[in-house]
């Protein structure tokens, strides 16, 4: 029987060395065997403007200063993480039920953007990122969009499972735009094209391949990005579920080894981080 051993979240680590006050727009919610981790989107600051990650107190502090607070992205991670739980905990696991909660979690999302002003700019949908389960002791039924995580590893701490990173195609033509001089994230159109164009698009591709990614907007079509997956776990002693912020955390086995076994390293540094695990007894 798997028993939950480590759920945190921490917030990004300048902010927190700093002691700057910083809107936190991960979230999550676990009810036993039931979890689901939500990454809201970043947004521009306000008036569009966008700034480098900062590494100095006084660039951190300007970002705070000039961020939307309260953050609607973290509204977006709420309604999907508790959506989810909420509806699995009267339901029977299975693909199709677990696809069908996040499915009404994003009609619910819709809620808090079907009346604002887009521009995807300064103005862009709330929007959030997310993975979630329900572990029986068969099966993990499990779905993923965007950029967070699950993995499953055996006792020597092997990748059985992953979930897919569909960031990933956005990613390579944003470096192939760079190379050619096309693309730069402080330019507005390049912000529009990413989020207006690419996101939620699975239609678009850009020399054969797709590009577009996924995020739970609250639009149907985010659905189209939406995978799930029945996964034996006949073989499995670890279920980790994350965001973005601990991808360096388990990047290669010397890494997943360490973190498996010390979970609260990821205090250490990295940006808005949250983690979870699960263990077989």
């Amino acid at each position: 029987m798997f028993q939950l051993k480590y759920s945190k979240r921490y917030q990004n680590q300048i902010y927190t060395q700093y002691g700057i006050q910083f809107p936190e727009e991960d979230d999550y919610c676990l009810d036993e065997t039931i979890f689901c981790v939500a990454d809201g989107v970043t947004r521009d600051l306000l008036g569009g403007e966008i700034r480098p990650y900062p590494k100095t107190k006084e660039e951190a502090q300007y970002i705070a200063e000039h961020y939307p607070n309260p953050s609607g992205a973290l509204q977006a991670s709420k309604i999907i993480t508790n959506g989810f739980v909420k509806y699995m905990r009267r339901e029977m696991p299975s693909e199709e039920s677990v696809k069908k909660a996040i499915q009404m979690a994003n009609q619910d999302v819709w809620e808090i953007n079907k009346n604002r002003k887009i521009d995807y700019v300064g103005e862009d949908l709330y929007c959030s990122e997310a993975v979630g389960g329900v572990i029986t002791e068969e099966y993990l039924y499990a779905f993923g969009i965007g950029d967070c995580y699950i993995k499953v590893f055996d006792v020597s701490k092997n990748e059985l499972f992953s979930t897919e990173n569909d960031h990933l195609w956005m990613e390579q033509f944003e470096e192939e735009y760079l190379k050619k001089g096309n693309y730069d994230w402080f330019d507005p159109r390049s912000r529009l094209l990413i989020r207006g164009a690419l996101r939620n698009n699975y239609l678009v591709t850009y020399q054969g391949n797709h590009v577009g990614y996924g995020a739970l907007t609250g639009e149907e079509r985010a659905m189209d990005f939406v995978k799930s997956d029945t996964v034996p776990l006949k073989n499995a002693k670890y279920i980790v579920a994350y965001s973005d912020g601990c991808m360096p955390y388990f990047e290669n086995k010397k890494e997943i080894e360490k973190t498996l076994m010390n979970p609260d390293r990821i205090r250490e540094d990295g940006s808005e981080r949250t983690l979870i695990i699960y263990e077989r007894e």
